[in-house]
């Protein structure tokens, strides 16, 4: 993980962009790109139907980090904790299974979330509290076998 400062010519090549990948392994290879400008706080709000590539986004992200780890769907266990460079690790969250807002404070996810590490959450909208300047918004279309990933950076 490289720990640059990023410019705004960084972050404009995913301005106004639609990734199209075809296959999973095209969007692990979209996600291990994407974790290059990954960097500790960041935020990475992952929006999608059910199915639509989120966690595999995520598995890239840690190929990136050279993880050995196999990255499964957080959706039982809402939390998965990887360590992945010099002591910061990936909260991988998903928040597909809780219903209220009340429980997802009383799992204490505020605490995984600002801990200057870096959290991926899916169904963010579930927490619509999250305020980061170092917010990242990737979203997943399903159109048949073709995946349209925009990654933008608020």
């Amino acid at each position: 993980m490289k720990n640059k400062k990023l410019n705004i010519s960084d972050i404009n090549i995913f301005k106004k962009k639609t990734f199209i990948t075809k296959t999973p392994k095209e969007t692990r290879e979209l996600g291990k790109k994407f974790a290059a400008f990954l960097k500790k706080g960041d935020i990475v709000l992952l929006r999608g139907d059910l199915g639509a590539g989120k966690t595999t986004f995520v598995q890239g992200i840690m190929q990136a980090f050279r993880s050995r780890v196999f990255v499964n769907s957080s959706s039982f266990s809402i939390i998965n904790e990887y360590d992945v460079n010099n002591g910061i690790k990936l909260f991988h969250i998903d928040l597909y299974r809780l219903q209220s807002l009340n429980s997802v404070f009383d799992i204490g996810i505020e605490e995984y979330i600002y801990s200057n590490n870096i959290s991926c959450i899916e169904w963010p909208d579930r927490l619509a509290c999250i305020q980061n300047d170092c917010q990242w918004s990737i979203e997943i279309e399903n159109i048949g076998l073709v995946k349209n990933i925009r990654i933008s950076k608020k």
